[in-house]
């Protein structure tokens, strides 16, 4: 398995550089649907620093906020009130459906009928 990384770092302009190969200039990043063609486009894993990938979030929003958004209100509540746990037998269907209809990204899924780790943590950061 290769450990190549998309490494996508802010650079001294502000700009967001992603770099799939060294040998091969940036590309630059202006939101969400950039990160995810590049990981589509080159199956990597993309890799920030903390606070790069705290800047981009307070810019473009959560990656995670568009599958969030398309949940109904009771499934967002039964999610936030047990984020730790299953997924409530009721709204199973409902949260495949909508992660189906997502594109890729990394952590945006379910383990098993649980919120994947980085899901669990993006919904235990909604009950804050």
């Amino acid at each position: 398995m290769s450990e190549r990384m998309l490494e996508i770092a802010r650079d001294a302009d502000g700009r967001f550089l992603a770099t799939v190969d060294e040998r091969r200039a940036p590309v630059v990043i202006d939101d969400w649907d950039d990160v995810r063609r590049l990981r589509n486009k080159t199956y990597l894993v993309d890799h920030w620093s903390d606070d790069d990938l705290a800047a981009f979030i307070a810019l473009h929003g959560h990656p995670f906020d568009q599958w969030w958004s398309e949940l109904s209100a009771a499934c967002a509540d039964a999610l936030v009130a047990n984020p730790g746990g299953q997924v409530p037998s009721e709204h199973q269907d409902e949260v495949k459906r909508t992660l189906n209809r997502q594109p890729r990204q990394a952590g945006l899924g379910l383990d098993g009928s649980s919120l994947s780790p980085a899901l669990r943590a993006y919904v235990e950061a909604k009950s804050a």
